[in-house]
């Protein structure tokens, strides 16, 4: 029986930690210092690991973390959380607006603004005061459980504060790191010599999505809330009327909201503090991308509804690209699985949005030469989406006297090989590249082909530029003594990447074999959908044009390929030595159906005229969204993507009575809007 004293001083305790913890970490206002917290803390810990019958899941001694979890359960939302429509500019901005005052039958909006904390989106519940889940958004409908996590994110309530709280409350938010943490963070990651963060929100969303509490209690994170889903107060109704009384209702109960919300009584305030938040975006403790503006009268809100993505009363506004300028060093090519040549950018190191960028792609030979980009030219770049590098163009006035045109290799930088154009391409025409090689094994070995977990790359490589595997079925022939003799790969280690191939060989489905074969245009979806057709490698290699167009989300582009892989003897070689050797998985199996779910399930792509990215990747973005792309036009079109300098593609299209659409609204559509929707952000 814990003594009735001891039971009070632990919630005496409790309180007093929770409100220190917010003082500290919700107001920025401590009230005591680190020693006085410490002293309390230590006193907590003691009581109850001498009562644990006293044991509390909320207890603050628990932030610290528990048990390693084995895996993330799958938490279904009970309302779903909805993306955003975005604008680019303000003309997109004054036209949500004047969408927005037709759906309200008048013009007089006023709109709360919330800068766009770029973090993870997180759901966070709570029953009569108390956190009980947290759950990550994932596709909106159903997430991923972080409950113990988030219990270690020190500014996030376990308790609500006050006497008067919902009987049940979701909060969405943002997981989010300070750019200082995220500083500090990275320079201990590099110093014991582990990996380093591209950005602060990949790490918020990698520590969050770590199996041990502990790692996520090890990193300074904060919870960031913006709405809500289900509120229930006890025999009433919510009286939070505006989005304004709600942020401010959340952060009396203990949340942390953004810094530098504000109410703008009209759309021109909503501009006017857009351009604000531009102007001191980099002085901000946290990286925002954006703002987000929404119908401050939750009434109003409920009136505009939804679309099937996103709320009609709420938008936000993008800042552009970071970008800056800085000096091309240089012109790399290298080659990769299929042959490509791909130039890349070797840049003066500058720091660009909080990263340092030193190299950007150039995707291809047509890229530089519109540009004109030049060895010695001081270029612009951006961080596209604020994330990947890209060189945008060259300051002819700063240009060097002495700077050429960059000549494009027409060989090989590895074989020496001739290399070839192929419409906007450079192929190596060597099967036998050894940077071919390379790349197909560690394609291969990797989670988008044979998913071989502990079989390295680098010793992929090693094993591969040494002339010990040529093709992927010299990985089941290896033995722990071709191993060995390298330095570095102990007895433990060997065995340990022998086994996983033996794993590979034994479980790995068909499906995933197919992926693993690096065939030109066919990923893991349409690796599903063959395996499905087709009961082993034999039955897929011997099937015809026809048999492979008439399965659903296979196109000519994707039905030559699996022809032209098959007419390589080297294939046909591998595709033998896999039967041989017992490698030769079954399918035939009902395929799994993600593809219903996936963006562009069914839909019919070409492209013309000039992309901003080569070919290759935008066949690729359409096949990894479920959609087919294709070389030759006809009614089965359902879209014809149009570049600058489009050709003579656009005049059948017209006749044909094809849609017709720009590379932005393509890139809507990859996101799951519609083309319509790129055009008009909101369509009542």
């Amino acid at each position: 029986m814990v003594p009735e004293s001891v039971a009070e001083r632990v919630a005496e305790l409790r309180q007093k930690i929770d409100h220190h913890n917010y003082r500290y970490y919700v107001l920025d206002d401590p009230e005591i210092s680190d020693q006085e917290f410490d002293v309390l803390f230590r006193e907590l810990a003691a009581l109850e690991a001498e009562h644990p019958e006293l044991d509390d899941p909320n207890s603050p001694t628990r932030r610290v973390g528990g048990e390693p979890a084995s895996g993330f359960t799958p938490y279904e939302h009970a309302l779903r959380l909805y993306s955003l429509d975005n604008a680019m500019d303000l003309d997109a901005w004054y036209a949500f607006h004047e969408r927005v005052a037709k759906g309200v039958g008048r013009a007089d909006v006023a709109y709360w603004a919330d800068p766009k904390m770029d973090g993870l989106a997180l759901e966070v519940i709570y029953e009569n005061g108390r956190y009980v889940r947290a759950a990550t958004r994932g596709d909106g409908l159903v997430g991923e459980d972080v409950t113990a996590n988030m219990r270690t994110v020190m500014n996030l309530p376990l308790s609500l504060h006050g006497d008067d709280v919902p009987e049940l409350l979701e909060v969405r938010g943002e997981v989010v790191m300070a750019n200082r943490d995220f500083a500090a963070l990275n320079a201990r990651q590099e110093e014991k010599g582990e990996k380093v963060f591209a950005n602060p929100r990949n790490a918020a969303a990698g520590t969050i999505r770590q199996l041990d509490p502990k790692v996520a209690a090890s990193r300074p994170l904060r919870f960031m809330a913006y709405g809500v889903g289900r509120v229930e107060w006890p025999g009433r109704a919510s009286d939070w009327a505006t989005q304004q009384a709600l942020m401010e209702g959340l952060r009396d109960l203990g949340f942390a909201i953004p810094p530098d919300v504000k109410l703008c009584a009209s759309a021109k305030a909503v501009a006017d503090y857009f351009q604000q938040l531009g102007a001191i975006r980099a002085t901000l403790p946290f990286e925002i991308d954006g703002m987000v503006a929404k119908v401050n009268d939750r009434e109003m809100q409920e009136a505009l509804g939804y679309t099937a993505r996103a709320p009609r009363w709420a938008l936000a506004l993008k800042f552009p690209a970071h970008q800056t300028r800085t000096r091309l060093n240089a012109i790399r090519v290298q080659v990769g699985r299929t042959g490509v040549l791909t130039p890349v950018a070797e840049l003066e190191p500058v720091e660009l949005a909080g990263v340092v960028v030193s190299n950007a792609t150039l995707h291809n030979k047509g890229y530089i030469a519109e540009r004109d980009l030049r060895v010695g030219d001081t270029v612009l770049i951006q961080r596209a989406g604020d994330v990947i590098p890209q060189v945008l163009s060259a300051d002819l006035e700063q240009r060097p006297e002495n700077a050429e045109p960059f000549v494009f290799p027409m060989v090989c930088p590895v074989c020496e090989s001739p290399a070839v154009e192929d419409g906007e391409r450079v192929v190596c025409t060597n099967p036998a590249c050894p940077a071919k090689t390379v790349q197909r094994l560690i394609h291969f070995v990797s989670k988008a082909g044979m998913d071989m977990e502990g079989v390295g790359k680098q010793w992929v490589r090693k094993l591969a530029e040494d002339g010990v595997l040529n093709s992927a079925a010299d990985l089941f022939t290896l033995k722990k003594t071709d191993l060995l003799k390298y330095g570095g790969m102990g007895d433990k280690s060997a065995e340990n990447f022998l086994k996983a191939i033996e794993k590979a060989k034994a479980e790995a489905p068909l499906w995933r074999l197919v992926a693993g074969l690096g065939i030109r245009h066919i990923g893991e979806q349409a690796a599903r959908t063959l395996a499905a057709r087709f009961k082993n490698l034999d039955e897929l290699f011997g099937a015809t044009l026809d048999d492979l167009t008439g399965l659903d989300g296979i196109g000519d582009v994707m039905a030559e390929s699996v022809l032209d892989f098959r007419v390589d003897a080297a294939n046909r070689e591998m595709i033998d030595r896999f039967r041989e050797l017992g490698v030769w998985p079954e399918g035939g199996a009902p395929a799994e159906e993600p593809s219903d779910e996936l963006p562009l399930a069914g839909k019919v792509f070409i492209f013309t005229g000039t992309l901003p990215i080569s070919r290759d990747e935008a066949w690729a973005m359409v096949e990894a969204r479920g959609g087919i792309p294709v070389k030759s036009i006809s009614k089965k079109v359902d879209y014809v993507v149009a570049g600058e300098k489009a050709g003579s593609k656009i005049a059948k299209a017209e006749k044909l009575g094809l849609e017709v659409i720009d590379f932005d609204a393509f890139k809507a559509l990859l996101e799951g809007k519609t083309a319509k929707r790129q055009k008009s952000l909101l369509d009542f």
